[in-house]
């Protein structure tokens, strides 16, 4: 990881970490190809149980790549890591699906719409979106 990125996330881990916890976390994943754990700073918002984030300039990022298909990973959110399941949504093939979660993203983060297009429907065509979701507990009996 970046050493920027280390100091983010090692902030967030601290007490200190209400300088940046309400809106940025960190996420912890395998690398698909690589094997190895990834860790990196995002911008997120909550929508629910789930954490959101706004896959800025997705063209120049390769990280969301991984959530191509459903893909465990923690999220540290507010000093606790939460075990959760990411899932990237391209705004061309889920509109009805990203255009809710672009509009909670950017009620939050209005500045963020000036990447994504001129008007609405534009900007959820444009939008790159991970989804984490709570990771269901196992239910097998041991």
């Amino acid at each position: 990881m970046p050493v920027g990125n280390t100091l983010v996330a090692t902030l967030l881990e601290s007490p200190l970490r209400g300088v940046l916890s309400g809106s940025v976390d960190v996420i912890r994943y395998v690398g698909r190809r690589s094997g190895r754990e990834i860790s990196t700073p995002t911008q997120y918002v909550e929508h629910g149980d789930d954490v959101v984030i706004l896959v800025g300039r997705p063209e120049t990022k390769t990280w969301w790549r991984n959530f191509r298909q459903d893909r465990d990973l923690e999220v540290l959110v507010r000093g606790t890591w939460r075990p959760m399941v990411g899932r990237a949504l391209i705004g061309a093939d889920e509109p009805d699906v990203v255009a809710p979660l672009l509009d909670a993203y950017l009620a939050r983060f209005p500045k963020a719409a000036r990447g994504l297009g001129d008007d609405a429907e534009t900007r959820v065509q444009n939008a790159v979106m991970v989804r984490c979701r709570p990771r269901p507990r196992s239910t097998a009996r041991g």
